[in-house]
């Protein structure tokens, strides 16, 4: 999937971001927090900590961890 863009290209990572999101909607709950946590570490790396679309795939990971009923790690994303 990364290819020849590499792991740390804008690209790579909104792809990422999507693909996590796709996963969660298709209840695919711990291959979307995998891909969703490489992303996060990805955009942190890049973009910064308060980026906008690095803060979306924290909120998109709040979710993930709301979906799987742990509620405290959510909670932990979505105060971030």
């Amino acid at each position: 999937m990364v290819g020849a863009l590499g792991e740390e290209n804008v690209v790579t990572l909104e792809t990422l971001n999507t693909l996590g999101n796709q996963l969660r909607k298709n209840g695919e709950l711990e291959e979307a927090r995998k891909v969703l946590e490489r992303c996060l570490v990805g955009r942190e790396k890049v973009l910064g900590e308060d980026h906008k679309d690095t803060l979306g795939t924290v909120n998109n990971l709040g979710e993930v961890y709301y979906e799987l009923k742990d509620y405290e790690k959510a909670l932990e994303y979505y105060e971030r």
